[in-house]
């Protein structure tokens, strides 16, 4: 058996970082008894000052398919360390101070094993939005320093191959491997009233995931539609934060049949019982190079209307949800308004669009996963 060294920064039992430890998780479900799988990660989750409890330090764990080895802090010699006997070593992310020493390794030549970087989306137009100049800093230091040099670039589709090449250069070398779903299923809750949305957000509370359109896409609402608007997120920008509620305060005077609420943090076994309960899953994201809370939302049932920004272009095609233009608020204020016109029966054909489409998505991204490819 193929043994496996993924490096992230964190891992389960850890949830604030969303979508990255769900596509580790997911990853290692279906294909830990393919693989040994093993895991480094650090040793408590986003913004924790204190250490999981239950868990050994600094030695394998063994956690569902996969072993997990925790650590206060990566450094060059417990990388190499736990790279010396592996065939492949796959790090999430260009960024992080894992990923940087994995590549000096490589490049010196202290790891033996084929390095995997994965983008990750970190070269899409939208996330260069986002501290754009440091990141281009950052990029042309590991170019001309030739840390690239020795890498496989793990990417999701070729529309990520592409943004990569044109930043990182022409030559690099990338494998396609789509995320994996998860496993697990759930049945949606709700029974739809007609003139009624119950609404949801599901994601980091950062510019990133734009809750603030959000809140400017309800106001354009017309004010005799009924919406609870439910949010879930680990709040990593506080102001940020403070505006969205400020705009959506903003609908007690002119939408009072509007209602919304920060419910706090979403763990990641909670998510699909959260869609669940939910009509429509209202997310204007500025971009997603995957996009775990969109498959999420689909295998519950739970309507996306999302932006044109992720992977999942073809909801309207297939009738399980809307792909709306970040340009054009209206596109997202006609697709709730629809929705919202819905009885149950009306609905339900577009939650079995949904179970139908996904069942099809999932099928074939284990089968023909990329991940076997770079894993051997």
């Amino acid at each position: 058996m193929r043994k496996i060294l993924i490096i992230t920064g964190r891992y389960v039992p850890g949830f604030r970082d969303g979508g990255p430890v769900r596509s580790i998780l997911n990853l290692t479900e279906w294909l830990g008894e393919e693989y040994d799988i093993r895991i480094m990660c650090l040793d408590r989750d986003h913004g924790d000052t204190a250490p999981y409890p239950d868990i050994r330090r600094d030695e394998y764990n063994d956690v569902g398919h996969a072993r997990v080895w925790y650590t206060e802090a990566f450094t060059p010699e417990s990388i190499l360390r736990l790279s010396e006997d592996v065939d492949v070593v796959y790090c999430c992310g260009p960024y992080n101070d894992y990923a940087r020493i994995a590549m000096k390794l490589k490049k010196n030549g202290s790891i033996k094993a084929p390095l995997y970087i994965a983008s990750m989306g970190s070269f899409s137009p939208e996330a260069f939005k986002i501290k754009g100049f440091k990141k281009r800093m950052f990029i042309s230091y590991m170019k001309l320093s030739g840390n690239f040099n020795d890498i496989i670039w793990s990417v999701t589709s070729e529309r990520e191959e592409d943004e990569l090449k044109r930043i990182v250069g022409a030559g690099s070398r990338c494998v396609i491997a789509t995320d994996l779903p998860r496993r697990e299923t759930v049945r949606h809750s709700r029974t739809k009233v007609r003139g009624e949305l119950q609404l949801v957000f599901v994601s980091r509370i950062c510019v990133k995931k734009n809750l603030h359109a959000a809140a400017q896409i309800l106001r354009l609402m017309d004010d005799d539609i009924r919406i609870k608007f439910d949010i879930y997120g680990t709040i990593e920008d506080r102001e940020y934060l403070q505006k969205c509620m400020a705009d959506l305060d903003l609908l007690k005077r002119t939408h009072p049949l509007i209602k919304w609420e920060y419910k706090g943090e979403a763990d990641s076994s909670d998510v699909l019982n959260i869609f669940a309960d939910h009509d429509a899953f209202l997310f204007p994201t500025l971009g997603e190079n995957y996009g775990h809370v969109i498959e999420e939302s689909l295998a519950a049932g739970c309507i996306p209307v999302i932006s044109d920004t992720t992977p999942w272009m073809d909801l309207d095609e297939k009738g399980c949800g809307y792909v709306c233009s970040l340009r054009n608020a209206d596109d997202f204020v006609h697709a709730l308004s629809e929705l919202a016109g819905m009885d149950e029966e009306e609905l339900s054909k577009k939650r079995n669009n949904c179970g139908t489409y996904i069942e099809m998505m999932n099928d074939k991204s284990v089968r023909d996963s990329g991940y076997r490819k770079i894993f051997g």
